[in-house]
């Protein structure tokens, strides 16, 4: 049995989710709620929760500020907010379970399997908030976290050289050498990183364009990598990424 605090200035909205939790009893007690970000912060400290849903939007602080209050976040959170803006971008880049108001039931026991899933493995979910707090103060995130087996890594954006889908997750390669195997299907990581000038260069491979130092019309090994590397970019894909290019040098 887990132990949840909701932090939520909106009534309405407080007792929605304290009935959606209803349906999971069996799982989680909900052992407080908060109407303000240091109400939340006090209990936070009186409860010790082991979830905690969390309100973006509150007056005298925001869930961010709630965040940054707490010194020890030894609890999950699961943010809920009615704004579809770019703080959700900011969610989706750092591996950030969050929830759209009015709260569907099935979404919410999606949310919370992903919680309960990384909370029973003892996975350690800290580099998350960490770029969460980064990424929020961009307008395009700079921040991806990927998970491994054991922990979440916080990686730059700018620093991936390419990812490629792998018979057990995504291999991810970055400018230092360094390859990180993540748990993140293929598609999901392709699916933020086509809009950061990320570019196929085959059905499995997606690389970063601003790694390219040139392209030749040879058939094989036809990119260069600002590090000298040579890669091949298959033929039905070479117009698109030259296309690219282009407009990145406008």
């Amino acid at each position: 049995m887990l132990k949840a605090l909701i932090v939520d200035d909106e009534i309405a909205s407080l007792r929605t989710l304290e009935l959606l939790l209803g349906h999971f009893e069996q799982h989680i007690e909900i052992i407080g709620v908060a109407h303000s970000a240091s109400e939340g912060i006090d209990k936070v400290t009186k409860y010790d929760p082991d979830i905690v849903f969390l309100d973006i939007e509150m007056p005298g602080g925001s869930g961010f500020d709630f965040l940054e209050g707490c010194p020890h976040r030894n609890f999950d959170v699961i943010f809920i907010t009615a704004y579809n803006n770019y703080a959700i971008k900011a969610f989706k880049y750092s591996a950030i379970v969050f929830l759209l108001k009015p709260i569907e039931v099935d979404e919410l026991h999606e949310a919370l399997e992903k919680v309960i899933r990384r909370r029973y493995s003892n996975f350690d979910g800290r580099n998350k908030y960490f770029a969460l707090f980064e990424n929020i103060k961009e307008i395009i995130p700079q921040k991806l976290v990927v998970s491994t087996n054991d922990k979440y890594e916080c990686l730059d954006v700018g620093e991936i050289v390419f990812v490629e889908s792998v018979p057990n997750g995504t291999q991810i390669k970055l400018v230092n050498g360094t390859h990180f195997l993540a748990n993140n299907p293929f598609g999901d990581i392709c699916t933020l990183l086509e809009e950061r000038n990320f570019s196929f260069i085959n059905p499995n491979c997606l690389i970063n364009l601003g790694m390219i130092r040139k392209i030749s019309n040879k058939p094989e090994s036809n990119i260069e990598l600002k590090n000298h590397e040579l890669i091949t970019v298959r033929g039905e894909y070479l117009e698109r990424l030259n296309h690219q290019l282009e407009n990145i040098s406008k």
